[in-house]
């Protein structure tokens, strides 16, 4: 039995975490209304574990286990809005170097909605949960697993250096230790 529901088609290439790479359409839902869209990053955010990708010159419908994928881009014809809306909320953007599962790595721009404006990146990633989010690399737009980052090296700082030993370590003046054996520092506290 089929089933129709009005959809548009956006090509996107899937890479797994066994470095394959897969190369179809996703099939994003039409808004009635004509007042919004379906995103590729909503599409891929959806509740449901399969992606439904039409693959090769047929067409044919493969359903593609989300958990397995570590990132998703589009093809270069693709408007960014039908990739990821930024809205009008307050976002962000943090430079990183993203390393995957799949032992690749992907550097770029990471933009984040932000909740609060003192958000940290480690904040917004340590919310995502198995989601995907968007990392910006040059012209193109990379939809990360977040349960695919293996590691993330960031632009911030700790706004301290962490190579010098803490002010109020450094300012004690420690006893010699061969006051110890000569028991000159017995009993004091």
């Amino acid at each position: 039995m089929d089933h129709y529901i009005p959809k548009r088609r956006v090509p996107v290439t899937l890479w797994s975490n066994d470095r394959e790479r897969a190369e179809g359409h996703v099939f994003l839902d039409l808004d009635p209304s004509g007042n919004s869209h379906q995103t590729v990053l909503a599409k891929l955010n959806e509740a449901s574990r399969f992606l439904p990708v039409a693959v090769g010159p047929q067409g044919l419908i493969q359903l593609y286990n989300k958990s397995r994928l570590v990132r998703v881009t589009t093809g270069p014809d693709v408007l960014q809005s039908d990739v990821f809306n930024r809205g009008f909320l307050p976002w962000r953007e943090e430079e990183a170097e993203v390393w995957l599962s799949d032992e690749t790595s992907v550097s770029g721009r990471v933009w984040m909605p932000l909740e609060r404006p003192t958000q940290r990146i480690s904040d917004f990633m340590n919310q995502r949960g198995w989601e995907f989010f968007v990392l910006l690399t040059g012209r193109d737009v990379q939809l990360v697993s977040s349960a695919a980052v293996a590691r993330m090296a960031l632009s911030e700082s700790a706004e301290a250096p962490l190579d010098l030993p803490d002010s109020r370590i450094a300012g004690l003046k420690w006893p010699d230790p061969s006051m110890f054996a000569m028991g000159l520092m017995e009993g004091r506290a």
